[in-house]
């Protein structure tokens, strides 16, 4: 499915967001974009006369709408503990990260009384519109694990599959990338990678066609792979790249962005419900991607 169909139309889950720090323009600006498209209410925690001040500026009438609710936080660790909780109880269901440290909000994501955690791991989502790749692609983990083990890249896997599930993609084709397409001893992504692609199918939680190791543009290029005389069906309709360790995935979705010009929306799994963890260096429209993206996959 291409980029934009997978955004196309309303969503017509009941959503609601839950938005720590929400006092920045920068985070301001899409969410008041995704209140006004798509109806969706938001729950702004922090500094209440400073998003009084602020929405005022954007001459809003959210509030008098009943659209918006400020729920007042004076500080990172209060704004956090009231934004869980609205989730924990039920009064939100997807989590966006604002003007506050990735490390404090993610620190209480895990505090096992909102029971937002079980036997998942986090790993982080990207959804990419590539310049003449024929759909949308997906990209994990490039931001929220380090060093993953084989155990923790098949929560990965199952994490990226799950997104892709709700996004409706059937039997997605997933590339373990590795620097090469050959097992090696002295590259233990590549072995990881031949372990996970010789496992059964059944072990993961989705139906899918998993192939590995397999180089970028193998992945990305059924003329590559044809050229390299590897036989695929991966090859050229990739779904799903997952990366070896986070440097890579860091490197692959900073290059798809910046050099490539790709688009991008991008979540964390593993919880209850999707977390939207952008950066300060996210465009507007990332952001306003990356929402999109959670609520789609929202239960």
């Amino acid at each position: 499915m291409k980029f934009d169909e997978i955004f196309k139309g309303d969503n017509n889950k009941m959503i609601a967001l839950s938005v720590c720090r929400a006092a920045d323009p920068e985070v301001l600006e899409p969410i008041l974009r995704i209140i006004d498209e798509k109806g969706v209410r938001c729950h702004l925690v922090d500094d209440r006369g400073t998003l009084e001040t602020m929405l005022a500026s954007y001459g809003d009438d959210h509030l008098s709408d009943g659209r918006i609710t400020i729920h007042h936080a004076q500080d990172d660790h209060s704004a956090a503990a009231v934004s869980l909780e609205l989730i924990s109880s039920g009064q939100a269901n997807v989590l966006m990260k604002g003007l506050i440290s990735t490390s404090v909000l993610l620190k209480e994501v895990l505090n096992r009384k909102y029971g937002l955690i079980h036997n998942s791991l986090l790993s982080h989502v990207a959804l990419f519109d590539v310049p003449h790749y024929h759909k949308a692609i997906m990209l994990s983990d490039a931001g929220m694990n380090i060093s993953p083990s084989i155990e923790d890249k098949k929560k990965i896997i199952d994490n990226t599959l799950e997104c892709a599930s709700q996004l409706s993609a059937d039997e997605p084709k997933v590339a373990l990338l590795a620097a090469v397409e050959k097992v090696s001893e002295k590259m233990p992504a590549t072995v990881d990678a031949d372990a996970l692609a010789r496992m059964d199918v059944k072990n993961f939680k989705y139906s899918c066609t998993i192939e590995g190791p397999l180089q970028y543009d193998l992945a990305i290029s059924e003329a590559a792979a044809r050229h390299k005389g590897l036989q695929s069906t991966v090859a050229g309709d990739v779904d799903i790249l997952i990366a070896p360790g986070i440097e890579a995935g860091n490197i692959l979705y900073k290059s798809l962005v910046y050099s490539a010009g790709a688009r991008v929306a991008s979540i964390i799994m593993g919880a209850s419900v999707p977390i939207v963890l952008t950066s300060r260096a996210d465009s507007a429209e990332d952001r306003y991607n990356s929402i999109n993206l959670a609520m789609k996959i929202s239960k």
